[in-house]
């Protein structure tokens, strides 16, 4: 054991004075560490937000709920006799206040509203129930609206608007709903009004059949066996469906349910930051493998003292072995203390823009974890170069005092098992925590092939582009040939920098691409394609009118699209009830939840791509034929020439899939789920919908107009819903941007630290450039080159990496169309290029002021 001890201590204060070798490795640690830190950390928080907050998400212990009609006063009686109910209506409506209108989404509510949680409003005191605000006085109701609501109607706290013949006072202020995040996403800006209030008002409406109509009430369960809480809200589910066994149209959900979607997009958002995390962190390993051998380098004269006094290699590997966990500790130990403070300091920030109670907090679990990566990393990565300090031996050393030396660890000496195993082995280890941190075995392993793929492509690259430099013929013009030469000579820099550079810019062009794509198909489609308002219910008449308004450009209607539509409900599938098609979700389930629109057009709606089979002809007149959207044909396991058979007004219509298509609904082509071909409607009574868009600028002129032109319609601010997702969007984006660049830093670090690694040898080819008589300019020009070529190569292999994978992840993780920014990759590879040719001359500047007779004396 003492020997073990002097060991140790030999070990550690070998370490004096030589810290100043370990920055990189410090610094790529510690940010790759913070950053897994903080994302794991915000992903606890987020998740036990949900748990601790379910029932406050949902309003009660047990939502029951139907879309169709309010409860009759039996069924109200019965989910009162299981605790006390508190209603909540969803509906919409269109405020006016003289020439100025609003959209708005309804929350009507009863007096035992909310039964968890509070309304957060300024003129609510003391945790006050809405209800005391919403009481009709002198025939006028009242409301608690967005503020926003106030700035629409140029109305003061106070002030009246008419939502169709029906007086309301805004008496409240509204900052945030307890039960928002479990409502999802509504159109319009949301205002509280009472469930009297709502049933005087014939005009507030759904503006689409079969979607935002929901009568909820709230349970809270006062003999709630809090042991085993989930499953007796389970059997008070099934009791509710026993009860009402004879109507299906109602349905229950209990908290853990209604936080369901919300913990899998806060899983699916932490996983991939997570991922991102664990990339800079890799990418950091690269450094940290050069800073080793750049250590490992500067200590050959104390090896060989070592090795000649007798010490072992296992004795030298425990000595270096030391040294780098202390360091490697350090550098973790800085990341986590970082990460952990940063993390408690944002958390507020990022509840706000999710709408969930994130307070400051630290959470132990994500920190362990970002250790336990952070030391494996630093363990994997410096392995093979703590390995060649072992299989060094004196004789070589003091012959190359200063330069890399070539030994069997770095050659056919990795596959030694003494060498390959421990690598092994904290590769496996690496893969298990990433799984136990995502627990989704399908990305970690997705992941763990791209990162592979990623470092063989890259490391070959570099040997390639050595091998080919080999080949080409001597270029006229010295500072050229020099600077070739420099990239494939012995002990070359070359395949390393490519390397780590590349990474951390396939990384950072990854998350880029994947975010310009995404905004560009949300915020691209609000000021290019989306209609700023979608109007239904339109009579022809109605329709023509609105054609005739943007005919003139005073009105600021830039384009109307009016198209026929039907309502009516999917019967069978391929012959079997729909019924029989259960746990779909998404756009499956609303098309088998009850009434939807569809539409027919002989033309195919512009921004579609036909994915199988083919469009019918413009004068087609033969049996229905449908066009299914991918998604969802994708979702009920539908191909062309299957059956699908729909009730529209009473009347059975089966029509034949002609074809499958893809298409984004924030369209002016007004695209449908289902859209039938011609003919195969005719006769039945339908309306029509219109996509209308605004002219830039003039989006609420236009909202007035159609607002006193059609009272009785609803106009859907659709430019407004999109608009509120990209912000959100824009806050989360920015998060993700953030962590990826962390990934570029770390890039540029092990950009730096390799370049330092190599100081020894750029000094020692200055020296002798300048005895051949090369001037400093020279020198300079030839490094130039060398880290051009590099970096423009570097870029190169990059961005087909970055590419791939943001195209990867698009089409088949988030299911978006993918569109290549030329312009942004070149931009990106140019500032690559740059920012390459920066780091290479500040970490070389000391070489090129390297005196030939102080280099020559200090080396003889």
């Amino acid at each position: 054991m003492s020997r073990l001890q002097n060991w140790l201590r030999i070990a550690i204060l070998d370490l004096r004075g030589d810290l100043k070798h370990f920055g990189v490795l410090l610094a790529c640690l510690a940010l790759g560490t913070m950053t897994i830190a903080a994302v794991g950390s915000v992903g606890d928080a987020l998740q036990e937000a949900v748990v601790r907050d379910a029932g406050r998400l949902l309003g009660g212990d047990i939502e029951a709920s139907r879309s169709d009609r309010r409860a009759n006063p039996d069924e109200l009686a019965y989910l009162k006799t299981l605790g006390p109910v508190a209603e909540v209506d969803d509906s919409n409506g269109r405020a006016i206040a003289g020439d100025n209108t609003a959209f708005l989404d309804l929350a009507a509510v009863d007096t035992n509203y909310p039964l968890v949680g509070t309304v957060d409003s300024p003129q609510l005191k003391d945790g006050a129930k809405p209800g005391s605000l919403l009481d009709n006085r002198n025939g006028v109701w009242g409301a608690i609206v967005n503020p926003v609501v106030l700035d629409r109607l140029g109305i003061q706290l106070g002030g009246q608007f008419q939502i169709g013949d029906t007086v309301y006072e805004a008496r409240g202020l509204l900052n945030a709903l307890p039960d928002s995040a479990a409502r999802g996403f509504h159109l319009g800006l949301t205002a509280i009004i009472s469930v009297e209030a709502l049933a005087a008002t014939p005009d507030a409406r759904p503006p689409l059949p079969g979607l935002l109509t929901e009568y909820r009430y709230k349970i809270l369960l006062p003999n709630k066996d809090t042991d085993n809480a989930v499953a007796y809200m389970e059997g008070v589910q099934k009791q509710i469906a026993d009860h009402f066994g004879n109507d299906p149209n109602w349905e229950t959900r209990n908290p853990r349910e209604a936080a369901g979607n919300l913990a899998k997009f806060y899983d699916l958002f932490t996983q991939f930051l997570l991922i991102v995390g664990l990339s800079a962190l890799l990418v950091g390993g690269v450094g940290v493998s050069n800073a080793v051998s750049a250590y490992v380098n500067a200590r050959q004269r104390s090896i060989a003292t070592m090795r000649a006094m007798g010490a072992t290699s296992n004795r030298i590997l425990f000595h270096f072995l030391t040294q780098l966990a202390v360091m490697s500790a350090i550098g973790v130990g800085i990341g986590v203390v970082i990460g952990g403070t940063a993390t408690a300091f944002f958390l507020p920030i990022l509840g706000r823009i999710l709408n969930v109670d994130l307070p400051p907090s630290i959470h132990p679990y994500p920190l362990l974890t970002s250790i336990g990566f952070g030391m494996l990393v630093a363990f994997a990565f410096s392995f093979l170069p703590l390995a060649r300090a072992q299989e060094m031996k004196p004789a070589i050393l003091f012959r190359s005092v200063g330069v890399a030396v070539e030994t069997g660890a770095t050659r056919k000496g990795i596959w030694k098992p003494r060498n390959f195993v421990p690598l092994i082995v904290s590769a496996v280890l690496i893969f298990l925590l990433a799984w136990a941190t995502t627990k989704d075995i399908k990305l970690v392993g997705w992941y763990t092939f791209g990162v592979i793929l990623a470092f063989l492509l890259l490391r070959f690259a570099g040997l390639g582009l050595q091998a080919l430099l080999r080949r080409v013929p001597p270029a006229p013009n010295t500072e050229v040939r020099n600077a070739l030469k420099a990239v494939y000579r012995p002990g070359s820099p070359a395949p390393v920098v490519i390397l780590s550079l590349g990474l951390g810019l396939a990384m950072l062009l990854l998350i880029v691409l994947i975010d310009n794509n995404t905004r560009d198909q949300l915020q691209g489609q609000v000021t290019r394609d989306a209609p700023s308002f979608v109007a239904t219910d339109l009579f022809e008449d109605e329709a023509n009118q609105l054609n005739d308004l943007a005919k003139d450009p005073k009105n600021g209607i830039a384009e109307v699209n009016a198209v026929p539509m039907f309502r009516g409900k999917v019967t069978q599938i391929n012959g079997k009830p729909a019924e029989d098609f259960k746990n779909l979700g998404g756009e499956a389930s609303f098309l088998l939840g009850g009434d939807f629109p569809v539409t027919w057009t002989a033309v195919m709606p512009e921004g579609s791509t036909i994915v199988s089979g083919a469009w019918w002809p413009q004068d087609y007149s033969g049996e229905p034929e449908i066009s299914i959207r991918t998604t969802t044909a994708n979702a009920l396991g539908l191909k062309v020439g299957d059956t699908m058979t729909f009730d529209l007004y009473n009347q059975e219509i089966t029509a034949k899939i002609a074809n499958i298509r893809d298409f984004q609904f924030q369209s002016m082509a007004m695209n449908f789920l289902i859209t039938f071909s011609p003919h195969a409607l005719d006769g039945l009574p339908g309306n029509f919908m219109a996509g209308i868009k605004a002219a830039p600028d003039h989006e609420q002129g236009v909202e007035r107009l159609l607002a006193h032109t059609y009272p009785d319609l609803n106009f859907i601010p659709i430019g407004d819903a999109l608009n509120q997702a990209a912000s959100i969007l824009d806050q989360l984006s920015t998060a993700v941007n953030v962590v990826g660049a962390l990934a570029v830093i770390n890039g540029l670090l092990v950009l730096a630290g390799t370049m330092a690694a190599g100081r020894a040898q750029r000094e020692s080819d200055a020296v002798v450039n300048k005895v051949l008589g090369a001037t400093r300019g020279d020198v300079i020009r030839q490094f130039v080159l060398e880290y051009s070529l590099l970096g423009a190569f570097a870029a190169l292999i990059a961005a087909v990496l970055g590419v791939v994978g943001a195209w990867a992840i698009s089409v088949y993780a988030l299911q978006i169309p993918y569109d290549i920014d030329g312009v942004l990759i070149l931009l990106v590879i140019l500032i690559t290029v740059v920012l390459t040719i920066a780091t290479g001359a500040a970490t070389t500047w000391s070489a090129l002021s390297t005196k030939p007779a102080q280099f020559l004396r200090t080396e003889a």
